[in-house]
């Protein structure tokens, strides 16, 4: 809202968060009706006028306020303890309030559409991947949980949408009590991967949740009964998303791989 100068936030806005919140059920419907992020924000500019000094705080419309309600309602209707991506498109929706609908529908998308494809999502049983979640339910070391936090705090102090993958990186390059600093170390520096931060790379922008539930399922695999940082490595090497990042490092993840696995030997 600031970016832009608008007035208020209205359920347009909401909207747009959505698309941006990857991984989510939300995401995924509006990925599915193939709704770009770049032409929602050109047109949400022509349904609002700017203003020359934005309220600070943020003030929201009354249209917002009733879509977050309507959310919450539908919520607790299907029983769950949360609200999700999926009831905020629900709510949106439900009455059709505020800008967002006006903005579904210069995207040449009815409201009903989403709706629709929100309720089949959830008859389907997809569920959405949350680092919370994996964190709360994950067998995670408290070395791994450390580098998590880390690389989320890191994500926050640079104003990134997402924990990436690569603030996961260069956590693990800086968390010296595990050995898997010392082999990235050897592989990469701490500024090339820095610098792939600060320009925005989307390689080290994808979203390190998918890959943190998948270490726990490698860790499980190696017969391990905590996920730790040498399972996130593995994973990362593995991984396509962390593989493409490496890549453009210039790691071999082959080679970092076998040595991995050669100090894991090593400890046995």
């Amino acid at each position: 809202m600031k970016r832009y100068h608008h007035p208020a936030i209205d359920t347009g806005h909401l909207l747009i968060g959505v698309m941006l919140t990857k991984g989510s059920i939300g995401y995924t419907v509006l990925d599915s009706l193939n709704l770009d992020i770049d032409c929602a924000w050109l047109q949400l500019e022509t349904i609002v006028t700017p203003v020359d000094s934005p309220p600070d705080p943020p003030i929201n419309e009354a249209s917002l306020d009733t879509a977050l309600a309507l959310a919450a309602d539908e919520s607790a209707w299907l029983e769950c303890h949360y609200i999700g991506t999926e009831h905020l498109l629900l709510g949106i929706t439900r009455t059709n309030v505020g800008n967002g609908s006006t903005l579904l529908k210069l995207l040449n998308v009815a409201p009903e559409q989403v709706r629709h494809r929100v309720r089949r999502a959830l008859n389907d049983g997809l569920t959405e991947y949350s680092l919370q979640q994996v964190r709360r339910n994950a067998r995670l070391s408290e070395l791994s949980r450390r580098v998590i936090n880390a690389a989320e705090q890191l994500s926050i102090a640079l104003d990134h949408e997402t924990v990436g993958l690569g603030h996961l990186l260069l956590v693990l390059m800086r968390e010296h009590r595990s050995f898997v600093a010392g082999l990235l170390q050897n592989a990469v520096t701490e500024t090339q991967v820095q610098t792939l931060l600060d320009q925005g790379n989307p390689a080290a922008l994808v979203s390190i949740e998918m890959m943190v539930s998948q270490s726990v399922e490698c860790a499980q695999k190696l017969g391990n009964h905590y996920t730790g940082t040498e399972h996130l490595l593995l994973t990362l090497l593995t991984n396509n998303d962390g593989v493409n990042l490496l890549r453009q490092l210039e790691i071999e993840p082959e080679k970092l791989h076998t040595e991995v696995e050669e100090k894991l030997r090593q400890k046995r």
